[in-house]
């Protein structure tokens, strides 16, 4: 990642309400708001930032959604996600948000804004802050990453990722010495199994060995774990051969 470079941050509103788009929006100045009527998977896929979805309960009720759409996007998202209402809710609904879909936020349209900005807003604190505000500075051998301004150095020499790549390399440095399988790091770094995502590790697994490894070719921190996937592992010189 360019050093100084934003990090993405999405809010996907599921909803066909202008009105309730538009006070996200003036709410959420530092995020880019997005709405659609009806539930975008590929919104998910290799999402390079930070992402949080609102659905409009309202809305999802009106048009006579299942059930099972709930337990989906749980499923196939890992980040924050709220609901938002403004018609009543029976108990049985409100149990159901989250004790049978797993949501983390039951938000009403009555809120007045500062309360709306301050409960979205520990949601993400909650899912993205705490991490680089407890490591702050994580260290690997000659790797060292620096989650306050997303850089990354090995050996003193700052190096230029995307995101995506940066997430792969603090995914494996939070894993060391583990072997994971090519599904597990799938869902660790892109949050889905998906058989294009799979395909797609070995080149990222390529271009972070060029990043990191002072011989690609016979790589010390990142190794292939043959018939099972890659670890991730502190060398000490001379004690260990690359694969």
């Amino acid at each position: 990642m360019k050093r100084g470079s934003p990090m993405e941050r999405s809010i996907l509103l599921i909803s066909d309400n202008a009105n309730l788009l538009k006070r996200l929006k003036q709410i959420m100045v530092d995020w880019q708001v997005i709405s659609s009527p009806t539930y975008l998977p590929d919104f998910l896929l290799n999402r390079d930032g930070q992402t949080l979805i609102i659905l409009d309960l309202d809305h999802f009720n009106g048009l006579g959604n299942r059930p099972d759409t709930l337990i989906l996007m749980r499923q196939q998202f890992t980040g924050p996600l709220l609901a938002i209402h403004h018609q009543k809710l029976t108990s049985a609904m409100v149990y159901d948000i989250f004790d049978r879909f797993h949501f983390d936020e039951l938000l009403s349209l009555e809120m007045p804004n500062r309360e709306l900005f301050a409960r979205i807003q520990q949601k993400i604190w909650r899912y993205y802050q705490p991490q680089a505000e407890r490591q702050g500075i994580l260290n690997l051998g000659q790797l060292k990453v620096d989650f306050k301004h997303y850089m990354v150095t090995v050996a003193g020499r700052q190096l230029t990722m995307g995101p995506v790549d940066f997430r792969l390399l603090v995914f494996f440095m939070q894993h060391e010495n583990v072997v994971l399988t090519r599904v597990q790091i799938a869902e660790g770094v892109w949050r889905n199994r998906r058989d294009s995502t799979l395909r797609a590790i070995d080149s990222h697994i390529s271009k972070l060995r060029k990043l990191i490894e002072a011989d690609a070719k016979r790589p010390q921190y990142l190794q292939t774990v043959r018939g099972f996937g890659y670890i991730f592992t502190t060398v000490i010189e001379g004690e260990k051969q690359g694969v």
